[in-house]
């Protein structure tokens, strides 16, 4: 659902069922509605059948990376005799996304239960849930959904009954866009600065206190217990496109466009379609220019290119981006790319952990010399500079938020570079001098 829009038709809400309900917050709510039958389920089996339907289904991380995340579980190794931890990144920092923010505010209970069979599965006694500091209304639900499963005895040291241990904490980090990545985000839950970790050792092997860790997002997690209930070949069929992308997609849609808001639609889905008929097409008087579909970090589309894509990992890629976070950013004819792109250079530059010369140097570079041609100051020589500095910062730093501010500049020069040109030929004084001449 669009929510606050009402269902659309075309959406299959499996997560997004009970956003703007309120009575689905509580555990007696949620119970009502089904809850806690797939952790009941998943506690009466092997941990290796779990991690085994969860891999036929062909789950894929929803965070951005799109890994396997039954393949991700069967790297940890239960009854190895060393203490196993699970971490859910409810971050969420990507500009343009605000799904896993939903899932926490109206259905807490959804990402408890999937947190839960989660770390039983991989035998991870404790689980951190790691949420942005930002969201005080999810961590208020999150906290009192916390508590209300530790009440009922369905957390804690004999877990529904069955004695064993799932404990589960909610940790709230202070607000930086680079503890969204997995090793950053473990060093800021052990009380250290938010640095991204060189990997390897990977987190299966060494993660939160040296110990085998699984980190997996929000969405992929709340997912979990309605794959157990309904069997891995019911998600599977839920593609309408390529066979490795499957189940449902939440999108957080922004922007210049007439229903903003969070839809939820089966992989494959034509973004055509979903941005003109779900997302109710552009202003009036307007017209689409520009998308960027996964979050500000991933290339910018052409509409060329945004009406040809089918809507999964697949389909972005072969459109010239990628699905990323879902986070989708509509741009229409008022706006300026140079100025969309300026923005999100800034962003870049000011949530970089500076641990990395190329990070620390090329986000603040790229950002000086796109806010000069923005003013009116830019030259043409600007424009290939912006370029190589983009490609020497991509792939050579020890995370990917070099890369993540390089895309969005390269793919935004290719693709509208007569916008910038337009600009440095056009305007060669500061806009408020241009008024008072």
């Amino acid at each position: 659902m669009g929510y606050p829009h009402p269902l659309h038709e075309r959406e299959t809400p499996l997560l997004s069922r009970y956003f703007g309900d309120p009575e689905a917050r509580s555990l007696d709510g949620w119970k009502s509605r089904g809850g806690y039958k797939g952790l009941e389920q998943a506690l009466g089996m092997a941990q290796a059948d779990i991690t085994n339907v969860v891999k036929d289904s062909g789950l894929r991380g929803r965070g951005g990376a799109g890994f396997p995340t039954g393949l991700k579980w069967s790297f940890m190794k239960p009854g190895d005799g060393k203490p196993h931890y699970l971490c859910c990144n409810a971050d969420e920092s990507e500009p343009g996304t605000f799904k896993d923010r939903e899932v926490m505010r109206w259905t807490p209970h959804a990402l408890v239960e999937g947190c839960a069979i989660a770390a039983y599965a991989i035998g991870a006694e404790t689980t951190y849930i790691y949420i942005r500091g930002e969201f005080t209304e999810p961590l208020l639900w999150m906290n009192r959904a916390v508590e209300e499963a530790y009440a009922d005895g369905i957390l804690g040291a004999n877990a529904m009954g069955t004695g064993k241990r799932i404990d589960m904490h909610v940790h709230k980090g202070a607000g930086a866009y680079i503890c969204g990545e997995e090793t950053a985000l473990m060093e800021s839950l052990e009380g250290r600065r938010g640095n991204p970790r060189i990997k390897p050792p990977f987190p299966a092997v060494s993660g939160v206190f040296g110990m085998p860790t699984t980190i997996n997002n929000v969405e992929t997690l709340a997912a979990v217990p309605q794959i157990l209930l309904q069997g891995a070949d019911w998600y599977k069929k839920m593609s309408l496109s390529n066979p490795k992308s499957t189940g449902t997609k939440l999108y957080s849609v922004c922007g210049n466009v007439k229903k903003p808001g969070t839809y939820e639609v089966v992989m494959g889905f034509p973004f055509k379609d979903f941005l003109y008929d779900l997302c109710g097409g552009p202003l009036d008087g307007r017209k689409f220019k520009a998308v960027i579909p996964g979050g500000a970090s991933v290339p910018i589309q052409t509409m060329a290119e945004a009406e040809a894509t089918l809507m999964d990992y697949e389909g972005f890629v072969a459109q010239g981006t990628m699905l990323g976070s879902g986070g989708v950013i509509v741009i229409d004819d008022a706006q300026s790319m140079v100025r969309v792109i300026a923005r999100i250079a800034r962003f870049f530059a000011h949530e970089s952990c500076a641990q990395c010369t190329q990070c620390r140097e090329g986000t603040a570079w790229t950002t000086k010399i796109l806010e000069r041609i923005r003013d009116g100051h830019g030259t043409m020589e600007d424009l290939d500079t912006l370029i190589e500095i983009g490609e020497n910062m991509t792939g050579t730093t020890i995370c990917v938020l070099s890369d993540s501010c390089a895309v969005p500049v390269i793919s935004g020069i290719k693709k509208f570079r007569s916008e910038f040109e337009s600009l440095i030929q056009g305007r060669r004084v500061h806009p408020v001098l241009e008024a008072v001449a």
